[in-house]
């Protein structure tokens, strides 16, 4: 998928975009690709970034993954996170929704999903992390 269109209807069409309607998909998407064009996305997904708490996160982010590499741009910034480095991705149901971590040798990122299908992300993040 290399398209703003194409990785929107896979979040709707998997139900995992955060109940974000299509202009804000598709507005989402296009500032993703301004700052990841030329990749082709096997898998994208919708959430909110480094979230700690609703006062304390990055706002509605567009995430997608290419090979090993998980790309995501909140409101603040630009992310590239190499999966094959992660050395933990799992996911846990909190009474608000989906919440993710993935763990790396610097940081801890936390991702919440809402009531979107956690098992979903989480196996298309183990897959594109996964060591042969």
């Amino acid at each position: 998928m290399d398209t703003t269109k194409e990785l929107y209807q896979f979040t709707k069409k998997y139900g995992i975009n955060y109940n974000t309607g299509e202009k804000k998909g598709l507005e989402l998407y296009g500032k993703f690709l301004q700052n990841f064009p030329k990749i082709n996305f096997s898998f994208a997904f919708i959430g909110f970034h480094k979230y700690e708490s609703l006062k304390k996160q990055e706002g509605l982010t567009a995430y997608g993954i290419s090979g090993t590499m998980l790309y995501a741009l909140s409101k603040q910034k630009a992310y590239r996170y190499n999966l094959y480095q992660c050395k933990e991705i799992s996911g846990q149901k909190k009474l608000n929704g989906i919440r993710l971590t993935l763990v790396f040798d610097k940081e801890i990122i936390k991702i919440n999903l809402g009531f979107a299908d956690g098992n979903l992300v989480l196996a298309a993040l183990k897959q594109a992390g996964k060591k042969n």
